[in-house]
């Protein structure tokens, strides 16, 4: 059995995430790089609800233990944001949710991956649905990314109502939450 532990252990996270096994999991993974590796391995994953559960439990991990998350951040940020993207929203909510938190908690790094991110964001507010534009705003308003005002601005007079996955964000109107992105970037 000793030769099969080397490697990824990509199989065995999905099978434990099948298994609905979190709590083993997020475990795992702030005890163990390879295991939190297979969890971003599979953010890529076909499987809508596997990709869904990875953000969830990697949001997990960083509640648990954000140190284990903070070398990753330049590899999960990009990826998570790009996943807010998707129609199936399991994926999009926890994407959008693990986005913020490590725009929250890592400032430092995020600014690192700035000039990428707002630029996405910028499009997202161009071209992205009502709640994907609210996302936006919000994590551009985190980020303090200036450069976005002018964009930002467009919305402020929106009065359709988003609903985004964070406390306070349901049934919001998007123009609400352009002024208080202006605000933070004031």
């Amino acid at each position: 059995m000793g030769f099969l532990s080397f490697g990824s252990k990509k199989d065995k996270i999905k099978k434990l995430i099948e298994g609905e096994r979190f709590d083993e999991i997020v475990s795992m993974a702030v005890k163990d790089k390879k295991a939190l590796n297979a969890l971003i391995e599979l953010l890529d994953d076909p499987a809508p609800g596997i990709r869904g559960d990875a953000l969830l439990l990697l949001g997990m991990v960083i509640e648990q233990r954000s140190d284990v998350i903070e070398p990753h951040v330049g590899k999960i940020l990009p990826k998570a944001i790009e996943l807010t993207k998707n129609r199936n929203p399991y994926v999009k909510e926890n994407a959008m949710i693990l986005s913020y938190e490590i725009a929250r908690r890592f400032p430092g790094k995020v600014l690192d991956l700035k000039d990428t991110i707002v630029n996405d964001l910028i499009n997202e507010l161009r071209e992205g649905d009502k709640n994907t534009k609210g996302f936006a705003l919000m994590l551009l308003g985190e980020m303090g990314a200036v450069e976005a005002k002018e964009y930002i601005e467009e919305l402020v007079s929106i009065e359709d109502k988003v609903i985004l996955p964070f406390e306070g964000k349901k049934w919001v109107p998007l123009g609400e939450i352009a002024k208080e992105t202006l605000e933070k970037l004031s």
